[in-house]
């Protein structure tokens, strides 16, 4: 996250300076105004909701109001920010904060603590409406509110920022907008002018309960100040600072008014909050925090860029201190659509704002999308590509905690922010236009306000599209869509008191703020009202028949014992039905309603629903388990058992879990009956009757005391939770059975109890017939309760158990098929995926991922769309859904579904096809959208962790192989011409995602820019050959993006230099520990699991060669630091060998103390990285070794030469060097080569012979004596000779006197002549020549062998590979380390692109096998259980169910048209004559043109 616009301590001393400057003006509250003009309102809520500012263009008055219907965002359900009562209130909003008028220089002109009278036409004044009461074309206004804020000192902020806009000089291009582009700035980075308006407080008088008002003594003066602009500039931007006191129960008091002026430009004002709390993952006992948000900026956007307004931390300093380019689609949209128009650009740019977020949409090649920026962070958040229903008209969006909601015309598209993936989308044909929509109800519902005829006028089945020419009337609709629960929508039409009609439509967008779930109108005499109280009020009006209890009167059972299937009564179950009818249960067996439970348990019955026609019955049967709650249904008709639904057996319709921990799980904490009512189904189209069941039961309470249960066993836990139920129950018993008080204070006592709970908690779950018969509530709780059941499970097999399992899979799957939108929703809401998984659903999971085997050839329709984000409040796993073993596990606790799935299925041959289900799904849409893979990205590690290399490496190949090219418009201007060449086998680049700005950095001076000019006339001069390349994208977002907490650091000159000390002389810390590596990207860990197979991927080379870049600067400074060390080294002992003053003693002095220097410097280094990775670990590495041992060796030898180290001669008075530290020195220098040059035997062996015998005084030579018998053929004459040699190792005769001759001479050891071996008597000398010569013969031996067996090609295949293995060492330690930064850092990038010759990645992909380009699945699909037999089908007995899927024509459509492809197949494999296979393909195209006609009409 960025860093807060602060100032530094130089802006604050700046503000202490222009304090002493400022007007400081005492004003009074105005009485007996007049309004002289007639009122124009506009409304602005503040993004958290909770404060609202109005504005009266027309006569300049500004009041700030407390949103008395506030509506936060709730994190719990089950605790209310607002009270019952609440609702019941008024929808007018008038709780009054500020009230004040401004004058034309934007100063304050006067405060009120009353409403002036309004227009009457007598009192004309000046406005910027002419003297028709239009807006004068040239001028504009924008206002804007932020949040309260509290500075260090305790008080209370709230800003209202005003700009009278100047439309031809701001919001359009003109003349001078050309000059600035031609490099002059257009306006002067300065500080605000600032004016404090002092209210005096010393009486106050409260007028009601919600206003605090100043009472301040009338006075008719009113203080004027001078403004400095024109009637012809009359432009400017003003921010007031309203301070307030807060009394009790949040009333705020007007304090003061601060006013900042700037006067030199205008525009949209904006300001921007970013929450400080970015989890969203708090549990459900989380509370709402009002004050959770920090201002960031303060932006104005017009015709130019986006200006940033800077301040301090005491919000009594502000300055305009840079301005920030727009992205190039919004820029080419001003340039180019609004220059040939009259037009200016204000209502093109209010149309990109919502709250933080800036949207921009694009057109290419037929393809509509979007890209949506983050004004906080100044940078881009995600990009959607939209390619159906393309219109070039107007948008509006909304934003919520997890999803944007984009709408044009009337249809509604829903995205994930996280990926950018679609949700749902939805036409809606009760409107013609869709004006305004927003969230609400904590995102969960969305307010959609729309234009369209009314109901009376439309055709019935007919749409906005067939009725537009019937009827012109047309008025504002209002629909709440209920998002995640039902996926239905409530219309209202025509809401009173509306201040938008068809006249002022134009005007919706001021008369109306919304933001964060809240929504506030005014109407024309500036009253404030809430929306959502008004439509909530008329839906209440219009479903009043809807109760929360079942119809009255109540039908009286009768009860009674139920019975096994052997007859015998079962005391254990109670059963409860009408005393007029002929009830027989229908589920006998205890193994049908809860078969994990071995003997059964305390269970309860209702009869729902009772229908018997002579020899025909139908039953419905409502069972309260100990943890579920079940609806089965049975048709009996006294035919063949064959014949009958279901063979006649009863069949499961609906069933709830509580979802209780299995360890919790018992008879003391069952499901409680607390309420059941039942009555007559009155005006329901369902066969079901209505009832009301509420039901509670006791959870562990881990909140409490947490401590206390580490020190106990589960057994005491549990026994300790046990007594506090029965002591709960028993007094919960005496307040049911006491009489002498009523209902209202049974509950108030029963809550207190309640409330009152330590070592358990009591929940609650209401059922009612609207929630059974509702097929969205019954796929979710199916889905859950396969999950519920599934822990249960023994590895026994249970028919029982596989029944029930049976029936509740075939629930979903009829929800999954025919609802596939509302699945999804549902799916994003309460993770049904995530059930599923831990369900061992595999069958389920790949029709839901799939569809039919035939679909997932083609086209898939999605039901699950992936995220790693959860649903705010929300925790993912909860206690008993895994089992962690080690503490490693435990840290790398999956936080998504492709995690969890990948954990749940370890170690279980059987059931990992799960793993490859996911993993093909989300490996086969990243063509579109990358988003796809990004829980991919995340779960890449733990793949190769887990031992699945195989399905890593088909997810690395197909979800390459597939990707499509994307548009070279992301890329630079200029760079694809610099580096597009023929030998450009793979470039990479990441996308610009911050906005621009003009902010000078450090480096701008005329040294910079002279390199610039050089850079770019040296890369005019080359002249390559261009290559064919394609354009992708690595389909892992965020995929070398760790999770390292960065410290948020203000740069100053200070910290700029002492940032350059820490990086020059202090060795770098880890940030993270040895057992944190769960921190690291995903990437890095990747790398840690030792898989070479990765390398040969170009998308993994382009991550490697992106992040290459930062992590070879820092080694090539770590190899010059070690370089200098050994220079210092050589240096010093050539000083000390030769005993001379060639070098100064001073500089001697300076390299000792460099050395000492570098050597504790490194020392440091090698034991933090020991540290890092474990000392067994470090000491694998044979280059640790290297390091350590060059180090100590050089420390040490430089210590026993130091002794002889005098200050003013260095050297100079030594007389004799012992042999051993000759000997110690050239072999330190042998060590500190092979470091340099890894272990490179040609440089390392002559420098190490150079050093050692290059002065050879005290080296004894062999005296090599030859004897001998010559006779002299002459004389026949016979001698003994004696030959001794005459070496000399101070003249020529030692090659190794100097370093070139040393060279030589250890290049001709290949021709045997080893001259130190044979002419000098010196172990030193045989150990550097028995080290050096198996060296040699090694690299020899090897070279002969590569040539010799073709292995030197396959080495030349394999060196890149091995080049990018060993930077990835590298990168790992890189980024686990601590960063100096001199500038703020650049977001690590979420997509990385590359760029690479076409014919490049072709030849990779053809090197692949076939099998790893087929589906993930299918190889490992046939070892498992899972057969074609085992695909879901309709059953006999769903055309009976009270959950119909009838009415969805559509898939009905698509089921028709399958099965007579399937029959038209296999009637032509069984037709043998081939004239009549003929005859049936002609006919089979003449029935597929039909198909397709009838599918496009229901599609």
């Amino acid at each position: 996250m960025e860093d807060k616009q602060r100032n530094n301590t130089f802006i604050r001393s700046i503000a202490n300076y222009f304090h002493k400057h400022n007007d400081e003006i005492s004003i009074n509250y105005g009485k007996d105004d007049i309004t002289t003009n007639k009122e124009d309102y506009q409304i602005e809520l503040c993004q958290d909701g909770r404060f609202a500012a109005t504005f009266d263009t027309a006569n300049l008055w500004i009041k700030i109001l407390q949103n008395t219907d506030y509506r936060p965002f709730l994190f719990n359900k089950k605790k209310n920010f607002r009270n019952e009562s609440e609702f019941e209130e008024s929808v007018k909003i008038n709780k009054t904060i500020a009230y004040f008028k401004i004058k034309d220089d934007l100063s304050i002109d006067k405060l009120y603590d009353c409403d002036p009278p309004p227009f009457d036409g007598n009192n004309v004044g000046f406005s910027d409406n002419d003297e028709n009461g239009t807006k004068k074309p040239n001028f504009r206004w924008s206002f804007d509110i932020s949040n309260m804020h509290k500075n260090d000192s305790g008080k209370y902020f709230v800003f209202v920022a005003i700009s009278r806009i100047n439309i031809d000089e701001d919001m359009k291009r003109n003349d001078k907008q050309k000059k600035d582009d031609n490099g002059k700035s257009d306006y002067e980075r300065e500080p605000f002018r600032k004016r404090i308006f002092n209210c005096s407080n010393e009486h106050e008088n409260i007028l009601s309960n919600y206003e605090t008002r100043i009472n301040i003594p009338s006075t008719d003066e009113n203080i004027t100040a001078t403004s400095n602009t024109t009637d012809e500039s009359k432009k400017g931007v003003a921010i007031y600072r309203i301070e307030l006191n807060n009394k009790e129960n949040e009333n705020y008091v007007l304090s003061a008014v601060t006013c900042y002026s700037y006067e030199k430009i205008s525009g949209i004002c904006k300001f921007i909050e970013a929450s400080n709390d970015d989890d969203l993952s708090k549990d459900d006992s989380s509370e709402y925090n009002s004050h959770n948000s920090e201002l960031r900026r303060f932006i104005i956007l017009n015709f130019r860029g986006i200006y940033n307004i800077e301040f301090n931390d005491d919000f009594d300093f502000l300055k305009l201190n840079e301005k920030f380019e727009y992205s190039q689609n919004i820029r080419f949209v001003l340039d180019n659509w609004l220059k040939f128009s009259e037009s200016d650009c204000t209502n093109r740019l209010l149309s990109c704002i919502y709250d933080k977020y800036f949207l921009v949409t694009r057109y290419n090649n037929g393809v509509q999308s979007f890209e949506v920026y983050n004004l906080a962070k100044m940078e881009h958040e995600i990009d959607v590509r939209l390619v159906e229903n393309i219109v070039y008209n107007d948008y509006f969006f909304s934003v919520s905690r997890l999803q944007l909601c984009f709408t044009q015309v009337n249809i509604v598209k829903l995205f994930y922010i996280e990926n950018g993936l679609e949700i749902a989308s939805k036409k809606f044909e009760e409107l013609e236009k869709i004006y305004l929509l927003e969230f609400f109800d904590s995102d969960k519902k969305l307010l959609i306000i729309g234009e369209g005829l009314k109901v009376e006028d439309l055709e019935e089945g007919k749409d906005q599209e067939s009725n537009k020419y019937k009827e012109v009337k047309k008025v504002l609709k209002f629909i709440i869509w209920d998002l995640y629960n039902t996926g239905e929508h409530e219309l209202v039409e025509e809401l009173n008191d509306f201040p938008i009609t068809k006249t002022n439509i134009d005007d919706i967008y001021t008369r109306l703020a919304i933001t964060s779930g809240n929504i506030l109108q005014i109407d024309d005499y500036g009253k404030v009202s809430s929306v959502l109280k008004k439509v909530e009020k008329e839906i209440k009006e219009i479903n009043k028949k809807k109760l929360d209890k079942a119809a009255v009167p109540n039908i009286y059972l009768k009860k009674n014992f139920g019975r096994v299937k052997n007859g015998k009564v079962d005391t254990k179950h109670n059963i409860y039905y009408d005393e007029k009818i002929n009830f027989k249960q229908i589920v006998n067996d205890i193994e049908d309603i809860e078969p994990w439970l071995p003997g059964g348990s305390e269970r309860t019955s209702y009869c729902l629903y009772y229908n018997e026609k002579g020899t025909e019955s139908e039953t419905l049967q409502l069972i309260i388990g100990r943890s579920t709650v079940q609806i089965w249904h049975q048709i009996n008709v006294s035919k063949n058992e064959y014949v009958l639904p279901n063979k006649g057996e009863a069949f499961l319709e609906y069933i709830w879990s509580n979802r209780i921990p299995v360890k919790q799980e018992g008879e003391i904490t069952r499901l409680r009956i607390e309420k059941f009512e039942y009555g007559p189904n009155y005006g329901s189209k369902s066969e079901i009757n209505d009832f009301y069941l509420k039901v509670y039961w006791f959870e562990r309470n881990d909140s409490s005391k947490p401590e206390e249960h580490t020190k106990m066993t589960e057994h005491e836990i549990i026994k300790k939770e046990n007594e506090e139920i029965d002591e709960i129950e028993n007094k919960i018993k005496e307040i049911n059975e006491n009489k002498d008080i009523d209902e209202a204070e049974k509950e108030r006592k029963r809550q207190i109890i309640i409330n009152n709970c330590v070592n358990v908690k009591i929940r609650k779950k209401v059922i009612q017939r609207n929630d059974v018969i509702r097929k969205s509530y019954a796929g979710r709780h199916a889905c859950k309760a396969l999950e519920h059941i599934r822990k249960r499970k023994n590895n026994a097999y249970n028919y029982g158990y596989e029944r029930l399992i049976n029936y509740i899979e075939h629930i979903v799957w009829r929800f999954a098929k025919y609802e596939p939108e509302n699945f999804r929703l549902l799916d994003v809401r309460y993770n049904l995926m995530k059930s599923l998984i831990l369900a061992d659903c595999d069958r389920l999971i790949k029709f839901i991922l799939f569809g039919y085997e035939e679909t997932a050839k083609s086209k898939i329709d999605y039901r699950h769309v992936p995220s790693n984000k959860l649903w705010p409040g929300k925790k993912f796993l909860k206690d008993d859904d895994l089992v962690f073993v080690k503490r490693e596990d435990e840290l790398k606790m999956p936080e998504n579904n492709m995690e969890l799935a990948i954990y749940y299925c370890r170690g279980r041959d059987k059931n990992t096809i799960i793993v490859a289900y996911l993993l093909e799904y989300y490996s086969r849409n990243p063509t579109n959208c990358v988003g796809w893979m990004c829980t991919v990205s995340k779960a890449i590690p733990l793949l190769f962790e887990n031992k699945y290399d195989d399905y890593a490496r088909k997810v690395f190949i197909r979800c390459f192989a597939d990707q499509g090219h994307f548009s070279d418009e992301i890329i630079t201007e200029g760079y694809l011409e610099s580096h597009n060449h023929r030998d450009t086998k793979l470039r990479t680049f990441t996308p610009m995602v911050k906005l621009m700005s003009d902010k000078p950095k450090w480096y701008d001076n005329w040294i910079w820019d002279k390199f610039k000019q050089f850079k770019s006339k040296s890369k005019e001069s080359k002249n390559f050959e261009k290559s064919l390349l394609a354009l992708r994208v690595v389909p892992f977002p965020g995929f070398s993006v760790n999770r390292i907490p960065e410290e948020r650091i203000e740069f100053t000159p200070k910290k700029f230099i002492f940032n350059i000390f820490l990086f020059l002389f202090i060795p770098r810390i880890y940030k993270i520990g040895r057992y944190d590596k769960t921190n690291l990207s995903p990437f890095s860990r990747m790398i840690l699991c030792k898989n070479f197979d990765i390398y040969d991927n170009p998308a993994i080379e382009a991550v490697i060669v992106l992040h290459w870049r930062k992590a070879r600067n820092f080694f090539f400074f770590t190899f010059f630091r070690f370089l200098i060390f050994a220079a210092c080294f050589g240096l010093i002992s050539w000083a000390y060998l030769d005993h001379s003053t060639i070098i100064n003693h001073y500089f001697l002095f300076a390299l000792i103390v460099v050395f000492y220097y570098l050597a504790t410097y490194q020392l440091i280094t090698e034991v933090l990285q020991c540290n890092h990775r474990g000392f067994r670990k470090y000491l694998s590495e044979i280059f640790n070794v290297f390091d350590v041992i060059s180090i100590i060796a050089a420390v040490t030898i430089m210590s026993i030469m130091l002794k002889d180290f005098q200050f003013f001669d260095g050297f100079g008075s030594i007389n004799e060097i012992n042999n051993r530290l000759i000997a110690g020195i050239s072999f330190t220098i042998f060590v500190l080569w092979i470091e340099l040059v890894i272990l490179n035997y040609s440089i390392s062996s002559p420098n190490a012979g150079f050093v050692l015998l290059r002065n050879p005084a005290n080296i004894k030579t062999k005296d090599s004596t030859y004897s001998g018998v010559a006779t002299n053929s002459l004389t026949n004459e016979t001698l003994d000779i004696k030959l001794k040699s005459d070496f000399d190792p101070m003249s020529s005769d030692n090659p190794f006197t100097s370093f070139s001759k040393a060279m030589m001479a250890t290049y001709f050891w290949i021709n045997g002549d080893w001259v130190q071996r044979d002419e000098f008597d010196y172990w030193a000398v045989d150990v550097l020549t028995l080290i050096a010569s198996i060296f040699l013969v090694i690299v020899l031996q090897n070279m002969v062998i590569a040539y010799m067996s073709n292995v030197y090609e396959d080495a030349i295949a394999k060196s890149r590979q091995i080049l990018l293995r060993l930077q990835t060492n590298f990168i790992l330690d890189y980024e686990a380390l601590q960063h100096f930064h001199f500038s703020e850092p650049e977001p690590e990038p979420k997509h990385i692109y590359y760029f690479s010759q076409a014919d490049y990645f072709e030849e990779w992909y053809n090197a692949q096998s076939d099998n790893d380009k087929g589906p993930i699945y299918k190889s490992f699909e046939i070892n498992s259980t899972l057969t074609l037999s085992s695909i879901f089908e309709e059953k006999d007995y769903d055309k009976y169910s009270f959950l119909a899927y009838h009415d969805n024509i559509k898939i009905m459509v698509k089921d028709f048209i399958k099965s007579v492809n399937d029959n038209t197949e296999n009637l032509i494999k069984r037709v043998i004559d081939e004239n009549l296979i003929e005859e049936i393909e002609d006919a089979r195209i003449d029935l597929y043109r039909i198909l397709e006609k009838l599918k496009r009409k229901f599609s």
